[in-house]
């Protein structure tokens, strides 16, 4: 289970969105009928799917390239969360069966996390407010924004304002967030099944030009730290028939 999107001033956010939408409006402008698309799809492009049926890999290399452009340009960085769903399936063997949902909720709490350490180190006084991508995800998300301001003991939680549920059309910002949690995800399935360290040229990319990425990722011995601070916590006397959250 993967997650990812970017941390930027509403500036940043503004820019960056005129960028996007403008780049795909040329593509439309310039390329076939059957080539025109309404937004950045990650998987469907790289699959050549849906409205990207009939694309070219150079057509997908030199749109992508653009788009990784824009965000060299752009002052933010990108945050990653990976979680390793076998290892908190053998850590939490009697958990939840629904196992993917709390995975998620867990993936949002980990990046408010990372989130809250960014914005004391680079945005001190700021504050974020959470879009993520409208979708069968929705409620996890929500749930994992709750858990972390509901909860009075975490010193960071006013740094949160709010979350909001939109599509990628509605919010263009969200289908760079669509990219980086992509190359991420590809990223960790690259180093974990074949035990290879060679990037994508995409995220390539966004290293050569200086991009900031905060990744982090959830394996076996952190699952089992995260049990071992939940039962010390006392705050789930269940926790071997309950969920992992």
């Amino acid at each position: 289970m993967s997650i990812g999107g970017w941390l930027g001033d509403e500036h940043e956010w503004k820019r960056l969105e005129t960028s996007w939408q403008n780049c795909i409006d040329r593509n439309n402008f310039n390329n076939r009928p059957d080539q025109q698309i309404s937004r950045f799809h990650a998987t469907y492009m790289n699959r050549y799917e849906r409205e990207f049926l009939n694309w070219t890999p150079e057509l997908s290399a030199r749109f992508a390239n653009k788009l990784v452009g824009f965000l060299g340009r752009r002052v933010m960085l990108a945050v990653t969360i990976g979680a390793d769903m076998d290892a908190l399936k053998d850590v939490f063997p009697r958990g939840d069966p629904k196992r993917k949902d709390y995975a998620y909720t867990l993936c949002i709490k980990t990046a408010m996390v990372e989130l809250a350490h960014l914005m004391k180190e680079y945005f001190p006084g700021d504050q974020v407010h959470l879009v993520h991508d409208h979708g069968n995800w929705d409620h996890q998300a929500l749930a994992g924004y709750n858990l972390m301001v509901n909860d009075l003991e975490w010193e960071h939680r006013g740094i949160f304002v709010g979350i909001t549920s939109l599509t990628g059309l509605q919010s263009v910002g969200l289908q760079a967030a669509d990219l980086i949690a992509f190359e991420a995800h590809r990223a960790l399935y690259s180093k974990l099944v074949h035990d290879s360290n060679t990037l994508r040229k995409a995220m390539q990319s966004l290293f050569a030009k200086g991009v900031a990425i905060v990744g982090r990722y959830m394996d076996k011995e952190a699952v089992i730290g995260l049990r071992e601070v939940m039962a010390e916590s006392g705050k789930y006397p269940n926790l071997d028939e309950g969920s992992i959250l």
